[in-house]
Order: structure tokens, then sequence, then C-alpha cells
């Protein structure tokens, strides 16, 4: 029996990986879906987007009883991709926050699949047994992954389309690329300068790398078609294209936060951040062995020239930004990738060194003693093998001790208390999405003020004394209430419940 079971996992070896890393990431994740990490608010707007396409067929938000925003465009850059499936999720399973996390769950099951199948493909097995296993304890792969956003299902794109890139598929592999790129523009629209870069650099004659450039340029320019159908009557309106480039340029702008003020306050984090140490390790190493092995850059040219392009690109995104690691996770992906795919090669080079270097300062007596070289060279799969071991216990140590994913019900015990104490009347939301997202239609005012979208909707404490809801819901200690709007709320309203580190709710008096 032990030896036909010995046959079977040796025969399935993969399989029964995969089964048990995807048995982890689902387990670990199951019990505090909907609270870890906290439903948050980009992740609520996402959420919003997807509900009102299922029952309206609009990619907008509500901003008073079945009145969209009719700037769903700028909102809705978040990505197609991830909120038109989940619109059809919800069709199939019902509306609800759980129903979005395990959708989201769904994709970074499938992320985990596709990144097993296509490193093993174009790296080989180590890198894709390897990278599956720091990705599954990776902290921040459930960070971003669980929250509906479109960092994982955005990289699963990347990864097909530079699978197809490097089959010389260049339609296909454009259209992926699109896909990945509106999924979350923040993150993956540097992949565009990079693509281009990786291409026009390849040794081929310029004519054909110019045929491949517009071939992929056309295969994006078809993953775009849904979006321009989608808010083609916002684009015959105009002034949608400055908009759009005004945000990605500098979505702090409004609130009078400069690109260069974040820029100097978050090149502080570089040395105190853990994270950001971990992976200028990784860095280095991978610098390190290119510049050993000129072999290695011209096997892997690709990878590496795309990697040359973006990971500065993104790394400068981040410092633009409100101090968000969020972007870097890519960057983080593709790190993991190169250390997996070098580090092998950067072992042989060493332990090459040692024996080469160790006659000058031992006896032949003394190096024989100490092990011969050549089984030293054959124990380097063991080597990298239990390197990639390490990193994953510490990662794991990490994820279940140290990880900063922060939980939270506060939003679910807010709406609760609303769905008792008050479940016909119309509900003003000001600046909390979480709490919008999660209400009916025809039953909220909602208004948003924070960066990105500054002064957007309906703010219910404007509207005249009739016809201002019963009930409003704001952040607990009325953050980012102006002075007027604090007067307002004072005169019109008086504080009913409020929930520690969460939402304040108000009744009209």
């Amino acid at each position: 029996m032990p030896t036909v079971f010995k046959a079977f996992a040796q025969k399935h070896r993969s399989s029964l990986f995969l089964i048990a890393v995807l048995l982890f990431v689902n387990l670990y994740s199951l019990s505090t879906l909907t609270t870890k990490p906290a439903y948050w608010y980009d992740e609520a707007i996402n959420v919003e987007l997807a509900r009102n396409f299922r029952d309206s067929g609009r990619l907008d938000l509500i901003v008073a009883p079945h009145v969209f925003s009719g700037a769903g465009a700028t909102v809705g850059s978040r990505g197609y991709p991830v909120t038109v499936p989940l619109a059809a999720f919800f069709k199939l399973f019902g509306f609800g926050l759980a129903q979005a996390r395990a959708y989201m769950l769904l994709w970074m099951n499938a992320f985990l699949l596709v990144f097993f199948f296509v490193a093993r493909r174009l790296w080989g097995l180590f890198v894709a047994y390897g990278g599956i296993t720091l990705l599954a304890s990776f902290a921040p792969f459930y960070g971003n992954g669980r929250s509906v956003m479109g960092e994982i299902p955005g990289f699963l794109f990347f990864l097909l389309s530079f699978h197809f890139l490097e089959t010389r598929r260049y339609l296909l592999s454009g259209a992926l690329l699109g896909l990945s790129v509106i999924s979350k523009p923040s993150v993956f629209v540097f992949l565009i300068p990079a693509y281009a870069f990786a291409l026009l650099l390849r040794r081929e004659e310029w004519r054909e790398r110019l045929r491949r450039l517009v071939m992929l340029g056309a295969g994006s320019f078809l993953a775009l078609l849904p979006w321009l159908a989608l808010y083609a009557d916002e684009m015959l309106r105009g002034g949608l294209t400055e908009n759009i480039f005004r945000h990605f340029s500098n979505p702090y702008a409004e609130a009078g936060v400069s690109a260069a003020t974040n820029i100097a306050r978050n090149l502080g984090t570089l040395f105190q951040s853990t994270t950001l140490l971990y992976f200028t390790v990784l860095l280095v190493l991978v610098a390190a062995a290119l510049h050993l092995n000129r072999e290695l850059l011209r096997e892997q040219r690709t990878i590496v020239l795309l990697s040359a392009v973006y990971l500065p690109l993104a790394l400068l995104q981040y410092l633009k930004s409100l101090g968000y690691l969020r972007y870097l996770i890519a960057s983080e992906f593709m790190l993991f990738v190169l250390f997996l795919i070098v580090f092998p090669i950067l072992l042989r080079r060493l332990v090459d060194w040692v024996c080469h270097s160790r006659p000058l300062r031992q006896s032949a007596s003394e190096a024989s003693a100490s092990g011969n070289p050549e089984k030293i060279r054959n124990r380097i799969p063991v080597f990298t093998g239990m390197t990639v071991a390490v990193l994953t216990v510490i990662q794991l140590v990490h994820l279940f001790w140290f990880s900063n994913l922060y939980a939270s019900e506060r939003a679910h015990k807010t709406l609760a208390y609303l769905s008792s104490a008050y479940p016909t009347e119309i509900i003003g939301v000001y600046n909390a999405p979480q709490i919008g997202s999660l209400l009916p239609a025809d039953r909220k005012y909602q208004y948003l003020s924070t960066y990105g979208l500054w002064r957007f909707g309906i703010n219910p404490l404007l509207l005249p004394k009739e016809v201002m809801p019963p009930v409003l819901v704001v952040e607990s200690g009325e953050r980012g209430l102006s002075s007027a709007e604090q007067e307002l709320l004072s005169l019109r309203y008086e504080k009913d419940a409020a929930f520690t580190d969460g939402f304040a709710v108000y009744k009209k008096k």
C-alpha cells in the first residue's frame, strides 16, 4: 500500500501540491473573508458599480434615489474586467459582501493556477513551485486579493499576456495586456511602455518589431472597446479625456496635496518599511546575478527588459501616492519571479567561486576533507529549495502574527442597525461608500469628498430642509465635514448611534 501511494504521489505531484496550496489559501481566507481586510472605501465603490450594473446596466454610482451621477467613466475607470463579471456573479448568487468576497477568492484561486502553469512553461518547475509557495504565504496577496479590487485579476491577465508574448501571439497578448491595464490602471498602466521597450529592443529587423508592436496595440484596443461602449454617452458630452488624465496625473490636486510633497515624504519610508527592505534585498540579488551571468540576460531578455521599465515607474507611482504599498503589488510579484529565476544561478556562481578559491587557502587533503565540489554543486537544488522554504516560513509567521491586515466589522454593524431601526427610510450617506454601496438604490443620497472623488454626488446636508433625508450616516468623529456642514448637522440632526472606530448615525430633528 505505501508503494502504491508513493507511485500515485509521484505521478500526480503537481496536482497534489496545487490542491494543498489552494486548500491552505481557502481555509485561511474563509473564516475572516468579509472582515479581514475591513470593507473599505475603494472596494465599496467597486461593489456598488457591479450592483448597479446588475440592476440597471450602468457602471455608475447612485447619488439620489434612482439617480445616477452621470460621471461613471471617471469612477468606473477602476476596471470593467472586475466589476462586470461581479455583476453576473451577483445575478447568479444574490447581492452581498459575502458574495463579493467569495468572487474575489475565486480570482485568487485562478491566479495561483495560472501562475503555476505559466511559470512552469516559461521558467521551469522551480519557479512554478517556489513562486506559488511564496505567493500563497505573502500577506499582501490576501490584503489585496480578498478586496474587490483589480490587482490580482490584473496580474493574472498580465501573466497570460506575457505567455502569449513569449509564444509570439501578439494580438492575443495585446488583448490580455489591455484587460490587465483596465483592471487597475494606476498599477498596470506602466506595462504599456514596458512592453513597447521590450519589443523594440528585440534582435529583429525594425520593420518586424514595429509590425508586432502594432499588433500588440491593436489587441489592446480591442480590450478598450467594451469600455468605450459602456461610456459612449459620457464621451459624447466631451471633457472625459481631460478629467481622466487630470485624475491620474495627481488625484490629490483638488485637496491641495502635490505629488512633490508626497514624494518627499515617501522617500523616507524606503528605509523604514520591512516590506520595501525585503524586496530591495531581492532586487539587489537579481541585479547581482544579471551582472555575474550575462547569458542570463540573453535567456530571459524579455522579462528583464520589461521589469527594467516597469519597476521604476511603479516605484514612482508609489512615491507620488499617500504611501499606499498596494501600488507595488505587481512589482513584488515580478521580483518573486525574477529572484526565483536567478537564485539557482547566483548560488552556482557562489559555489564555483568558493571551490576555485579554496586551493589558495588550504591543502588538497583539507579540501578533500571538506567535501567534493561536484557534490556541492549537485546539492544546489536542495539549497535553493531550503531557501524558499525558509522564506515561506518567515512569510507565514508574518502573515499569522505580524501582518497589518486590518480587520473590522464596523460596516456590518452599522448596516445591521440601520436595517433594524430604519427599515424603510431614505438614508443620506456622507463620504461612507461602505454603507452606501449596501443600501438599496431607492433609499439613499450619497456624497463623496475624498482624493480622486472630490465633492462628488449630492450632499444631503445641503438639500432643502423639507427634503433632507430623515437619517444620515457619517464617519465617527464627523471627519471630513467642513465647519459649515458641522453647523448644519447640529442644527438639523441629532446623534442616534455611534460605533467604535466606525460610523455615526444621525436622525432628523
